[in-house]
């Protein structure tokens, strides 16, 4: 028995190069991807650090609220004392 050798025919090349069109496609759509996700991740970090400050501070005008609270009350009824 002998061997044929392998010949490339033009429709092999064809595909070859539809193969390496789509692989290339790929490539392409995954940087396109991760570029997306590298600022999804950057919007979220920037989200949070503004959520973290406005709950800081609301958190400080509440404590305020609480303490002018309580010395109006505090104040009301020492007038109120005989």
């Amino acid at each position: 028995m002998t061997e044929q050798p392998l010949t490339r025919t033009p429709d092999y090349d064809r595909r070859l190069g539809r193969l390496e069109g789509i692989a290339e496609q790929f490539v392409e759509q995954s940087r396109q991807t991760n570029t997306r996700l590298d600022n999804i991740e950057q919007t979220i970090a920037e989200q949070g650090r503004e959520l973290r400050r406005e709950i800081s501070v609301l958190t400080r005008w509440l404590v305020g609220m609480q303490v002018a609270s309580l010395v109006a009350l505090g104040t009301l009824i020492l007038l109120r004392l005989p």
